[in-house]
Parts: C-alpha cells; sequence; structure tokens
C-alpha cells in the first residue's frame, strides 16, 4: 500500500499551519508528493501564508464551488488524489473532538483514503500506536498488513466490537464467541515479527461507541478503519457511524484496493 499524491484541505482557521504540518509529516512519511487545496479564488497573500507553513514550494489548487467539502471532494477527482488529508475539529472539551460539517461530508464522499486529524499540532506525534477496528468475520488480514508496513507503528491493537446486533447475526451463522477470539488470533498473527507489540481486543457493548472510550484510555497515535464498498452506501463499518459526531485521534479511512497497491 502505498501513495503517490495527497492533497490537504486547508482554511485560514487557528490551526491551519498545524494542519499542513500533519499532513506534510504523514505524506512524507508514506513517500507521497502533498499538495494544498483552498476552496477559493487565488490569492497571492494567502498564497505566500501556504507556502510559509509548507516551508517549501508545493502546488496550490484554488478551487470553487457551492460548499467547501464540495470544491475539496471535486479537487479529489480532478487532480487525482490516492490520499485527502483534512483537519476536523469543530468544537472541544476536555477529551472529545467534534466533527466539523465539512468533515462529516468528506466522510461520506470522499473517492479516495481520507486522513482526518481532530488536534493538529506544528510538532506532530510519530504514529507509534495504531488501533484497527474491524468488523467480526471480515476479510482482512492482507489489508492490515498493507497498512502497516506503509505506517510502521511500533504497537498495534486489532479491536472488534461486539454489539448484541452483530452477535445476534454471528449466532444465526452456528459461530460462537470462541470463534471470534479465534478469528483475532488468525488476522494478528502475520504482524508478528513486524511490528514491537500485537494486541487483540473484542470490545462487548450495547453500542459501538464504547470503542470511542477505548482508543481514549489506549492514547492511541491513529485510527484505521477499512472503508466499506461504495455499493454498501455508508462508507464507515456498521458500529462506527459515531464517528461522525466525534473522532478520538487521527483517523485513516482507507478503501482496500487489494495486492494491486501492495
Amino acid at each position: 500500500m502505498k501513495y503517490q499524491r495527497a492533497g490537504v484541505a486547508s482554511t485560514f482557521s487557528p490551526t491551519f499551519a498545524a494542519v499542513i504540518a500533519e499532513a506534510d509529516a504523514f505524506a512524507h512519511h508514506c513517500g507521497a508528493g502533498l499538495e494544498i487545496i483552498h476552496a477559493a479564488a487565488f490569492d497571492s497573500e494567502k498564497e505566500k501564508r501556504f507556502l510559509a507553513a509548507l516551508g517549501r514550494k508545493s502546488l496550490i489548487r484554488w478551487v470553487e464551488a457551492e460548499s467547501p467539502a464540495r470544491a475539496i471532494i471535486g479537487a479529489a477527482y480532478d487532480y487525482q488524489y490516492q490520499l485527502l488529508i483534512a483537519g476536523a475539529l469543530q468544537t472541544e472539551d476536555t477529551d472529545r473532538s467534534f466533527t466539523s460539517s465539512v468533515a462529516r461530508e468528506l466522510l461520506r464522499r470522499a473517492p479516495c483514503d481520507l486522513l482526518l486529524v481532530p488536534r493538529p499540532q506544528e510538532a506532530p506525534a510519530p504514529l507509534r500506536h495504531m488501533v484497527f477496528a474491524v468488523d467480526p468475520g471480515d476479510d482482512v488480514e492482507d489489508f492490515l498488513q498493507r497498512v502497516v508496513a506503509m505506517v510502521q507503528p511500533r504497537r498495534v491493537t486489532i479491536a472488534v466490537t461486539e454489539t448484541p446486533f452483530a452477535a445476534a447475526i454471528a449466532a444465526s451463522r452456528g459461530e460462537t464467541p470462541g470463534d471470534l477470539e479465534e478469528w483475532l488470533e488468525r488476522i494478528a498473527a502475520p504482524l508478528e515479527g513486524r511490528v514491537s507489540e500485537i494486541e487483540a481486543r473484542v470490545i462487548r457493548s450495547n453500542t459501538g461507541y464504547t470503542l470511542c472510550d477505548v482508543i481514549h484510555g489506549l492514547e492511541a497515535d491513529i485510527l484505521v478503519v477499512r472503508a466499506r464498498p461504495a455499493e454498501e452506501g455508508d462508507p464507515l463499518p456498521m458500529h462506527m457511524g459515531w464517528l461522525y459526531q466525534v473522532i478520538p485521534t487521527r483517523l485513516l479511512v482507507a478503501k482496500d484496493r487489494g495486492k494491486s497497491r501492495a
């Protein structure tokens, strides 16, 4: 799994320089070139501020549409980005970062992989601890290995949320809770030797939101989910709809393009 071209959506909020710094660090880590997307007409003074924040020359895509989200999504299509990066913070309290309206639209409609950064830092923290949130029984072994090879975290936690609804579906297939534990061990096994620490967790809860609290407790640096196929409508896994409201850490929503991207 590898990106060649990434675009960062940037506006002149108080965190614009930090968003650009986070995007530049992630794109560089993944070997991708980074372009800046700004949903407005060309402005020479803005151009200077963008380039000063990035610290080097870069393409700036000036795009206009009826809304910032539509402009950003249009740029992702027009310039064929493989990765789109944006800030996600609307308001915050002591430990929650609430998803902005633009970020919610990007979650629903981005045509490529999407990285949302809720609390950007001008000196970004390393991506040491990665959490994968997966649906029970999904065929994700190759996907996990490709993402780990790209990001190279030190620690990986694979989390699966079992709600009463998911448990009922599993029971209808003749599966037991033990099957879920064995499945987690199986998909985690190929990562041994690639990271320093691997943990597999089954989170049993009435709602998927419990995972948000778990991620906070783990102090994870990035949460990764695999986007569902376009024909299924909502791109987020069935228990992850709460991400439209709150994002606990950096969030990578990745489309599984198979071994052709390895």
